[in-house]
């Protein structure tokens, strides 16, 4: 099988990316507390995104119900080039496989089928 996802350019994500970044975000969701925090799919893939894309962080707007936190700026995940999601993805699989290495207390991610499958394996390789 070949890996479709890993394209470079400057040219906009394939749906192929998306669909695999999305699917790899999930598992992350699923499987991975960020340090501490449950995050969702969309979190994850917001991470990546401004990781790759170098978005600024600033302190969010206080309304007065706690501390305002931080947001990031800088555009949405759906503007990846082809290198930006190729790098995100490696990223995520990196985060996934190896989540000791950001800090984080969690084994290692047993991906689902349609993220192997993305990947470029054959889940059934993956058994036993």
């Amino acid at each position: 099988m070949t890996a479709d996802w890993k394209q470079e350019g400057e040219s906009k994500m394939t749906p192929e990316q998306q669909r695999l970044l999305n699917a790899i975000c999930g598992d992350l969701a699923r499987h991975i507390r960020w340090h501490g925090q449950r995050l969702t799919k969309d979190d994850f893939r917001h991470i990546l995104s401004g990781t790759v894309k170098g978005w600024r962080l600033l302190p969010g707007i206080d309304r007065g119900q706690g501390a305002p936190g931080f947001i990031y700026l800088g555009g949405s995940s759906k503007d990846l080039t082809k290198s930006q999601a190729s790098e995100a993805i490696t990223m995520a699989v990196q985060i996934g496989d190896h989540p000791d290495e950001q800090g984080l207390e969690a084994k290692p991610i047993r991906w689902s089928d349609t993220v192997l499958i993305g990947l470029g394996f054959n889940p059934r390789d993956m058994d036993g």
